[in-house]
């Protein structure tokens, strides 16, 4: 049985139930791989604390913020071989006039016949159904006790002829308890409850026996395993150890954006290591050689003249040393932005995802390709196009490496703090780290930005004045705003009406990708399941890439930039409508014929996407009619 690296890590995953070859259900016990250290591990579970913070650390003991900070207590790994175990080991007969249930969850051994031994002629298969719990406890359906008669030997399963579990019931098939039947009722996850008093009566336990209760499913539901991934850009590891060993790397990242600093990042290994800057930078060969022309022009008559001139070229590379030493990059930041050091300490992650990929790569830009350009079709209305929609970028990343990273799962529900988010347990070949398994896809990407300029025109023809800080740099500090605005926003739930800019600026964000996606896969005839985004909100910027390796995806999107880039912008600005409207137009403005996209491309949940962020309508949660990002006004 062959699975690919993407399916083992969104559906093979340990503690998952699947069906095997043959009708067998199995339980995933464990994932063997090869260690990544050549991933950064460090800028990973940065990640990861972004994802994991949604809950509250009572709901995720075992992934605490001290473990999450300490990356000696993890290990990457690539899946190589996946191993599991017979699950549920409770057999059912499929003859429905007998129906008993035998389990052997407790026993090493198993049925040493298909036959079932009661009837003899019904055959012994594994029972579908199992037990959850919401903070993450699986367990096999086995018969109850019987009240009467003290035993579960004679329990039969009877459906009823029904696929509701509601409708199931137990029958005791022992003579002497005249067929007693008994509700299906999946007990208290034993893991979870532990009453506080035995003598109390049990109606002063109910709130908490309620919430402690399982709940019954058929093995391969979806609510019986939910996998916790995240994905993000691979920064290289080895060439930036020293730019993240400076304290305030994100604020550097966030000046590169800005313009502030052109400097390579590379080139911040040097202030790394010694950020005292030394007192005296010396002279460069440029220095020595102009010393050399103006003393030979007659400039310098005397050795006084030469020495002045000779320290006055010292402070000024101190000066300009200075200048481009880290931390005097970060006050400039601060100083022209408006915004505090510790909100870039905190966003530098993203916006150095923004920058990587054009830091690193040879991206192809739209609008600085000449209009007669024959590198693609129609350059002038593609770019004339961009621009009518509000881009500020657009620009072909033709290797674009992205690390799909699977850290935990969770059960009955993915919503924060109504379910526990639990870690792979430790792998005992690796000194009992923690597994996080990776998978690394190089592939070419879009990545477009809109015009903050215009962002701000269409919140205010909305009815919404920012909130600009009060930087030196005007330009600078209109767009640091949509840094600050981003600020403890949980962009994996439904932003409501009381975040009305977030929600906005979000929606508009995330509804403009997955239409790019969508007409995207149909112009190059691709599965769209093929294509996924990457959401930069602070920087208003998204990337669309090829989530797979192999096949007609590889160079689709550097077909699609060069041969019907203005035709895929076109289609992009007319996907007004949707086949179900005016009902889908009334409701939402979001179905999945107009705008979702499959889990496995869209990494918050097909939330905050709304048509009228584009091209205007009503908004329910922010109950108003919206002016569409897209309206030939702006």
């Amino acid at each position: 049985m062959n699975r690919g690296k993407q399916q083992v890590l969104f559906n093979y995953l340990p503690g998952r139930t699947f069906d095997f070859e043959g009708g067998v259900i199995s339980r995933i016990s464990r994932i063997r791989g090869l260690q990544r250290n050549d991933l950064n591990l460090q800028v990973l579970l940065l990640k990861i604390q972004e994802d994991a913070r949604g809950w509250d650390e009572q709901f995720r003991p075992g992934l605490p913020d001290r473990v999450l900070s300490d990356a000696s207590r993890f290990v990457l790994l690539e899946p190589k071989n996946v191993d599991a175990e017979l699950f549920p080991k409770v057999f059912w007969c499929d003859n429905r006039s007998c129906g008993r249930v035998f389990d052997y969850s407790n026993r090493d051994d198993l049925p040493r016949q298909v036959t079932c031994p009661v009837c003899r002629t019904g055959k012994l298969v594994q029972l579908r159904f199992v037990k959850i719990h919401h903070c993450g406890a699986l367990e096999p359906l086995a018969p109850p006790v019987c009240q009467e008669c003290g035993s579960s030997n004679h329990m039969m399963l009877d459906t009823r002829g029904s696929e509701r579990i509601s409708n199931f019931r137990w029958v005791c098939r022992n003579p002497q308890c005249n067929g007693r039947r008994v509700s299906l009722y999946p007990g208290l996850c034993r893991v979870c409850y532990q009453p506080n008093n035995a003598q109390q009566p049990n109606n002063a336990q109910a709130p908490n026996r309620r919430e402690n209760e399982m709940s019954i499913e058929v093995h391969r539901a979806g609510r019986t395993y939910y996998a916790q991934t995240t994905t993000l850009l691979n920064i290289p590891r080895r060439q930036l150890d020293a730019f993240f060993n400076l304290s305030d790397w994100g604020a550097i990242a966030a000046a590169k954006f800005f313009g502030i600093t052109n400097r390579p990042l590379e080139d911040f290994n040097l202030s790394a290591s010694n950020q005292q800057a030394t007192s005296n930078p010396g002279l460069s060969n440029d220095d020595l050689n102009e010393l050399m022309s103006r003393q030979a022009s007659g400039e310098f008559t005397t050795p006084e003249q030469m020495t002045a001139a000779l320290q006055e070229m010292q402070q000024r590379n101190q000066q300009r040393q200075q200048q481009h030493a880290p931390d005097a990059i970060a006050q400039q930041l601060v100083t022209q932005t408006g915004v505090p050091l510790t909100t870039w300490r905190q966003v530098g992650q993203e916006i150095l995802e923004t920058i990587m990929p054009l830091e690193n790569g040879r991206p192809k830009k739209l609008f600085n390709l000449p209009p007669t350009t024959q590198e693609i079709q129609n350059p002038q209305l593609a770019q004339q196009t961009a621009q009518s929609m509000g881009l500020a970028q657009l620009d072909l990343v033709t290797d674009f490496p992205m690390i799909v990273a699977t850290y935990g799962y969770t059960r009955a529900t993915t919503t924060p703090n109504e379910c526990r988010l639990n870690p792979f347990p430790p792998e005992r070949d690796h000194g009992g780290k923690l597994p996080i398994y990776v998978d690394e896809v190089q592939a070419d990407a879009l990545l477009i930005s809109l015009n903050p300029d215009r962002v701000h025109t269409w919140l205010q023809r909305n009815g919404y004045q920012p909130t600009i800080s009060d930087g030196s740099g005007p330009n600078l500090a209109r767009r640091a705003y949509f840094v600050q605005l981003f600020e403890d926003v949980p962009l994996r739930e439904t932003l409501q009406g009381d975040r009305p800019e977030a929600r906005m600026v979000f929606g508009l964000l995330h509804t403009l990708s997955h239409l790019c996606v969508r007409q995207a896969a149909l112009l190059c005839g691709l599965d769209r399941t093929s294509l996924s985004e990457y959401l930069m909100p602070r920087t208003l910027t998204f990337a669309i890439y090829c989530n797979h390796r192999f096949g007609a995806t590889i160079g689709a999107l550097t077909a699609l930039f060069e041969q019907s880039l203005a035709e895929w912008l076109n289609a992009v600005r007319t996907a007004r409508r949707c086949v179900y409207d005016p009902v889908c137009r009334e409701r939402e403005s979001s179905c999945h014929a107009c705008t979702h996209l499959a889990e496995t491309s869209c990494r918050f949940f097909n939330l905050n996407l709304g048509r009228s962020f584009l091209f205007g309508g009503q908004d329910r949660l922010l109950n108003k009619s919206l002016i569409g990002y897209l309206d030939p006004s702006l």
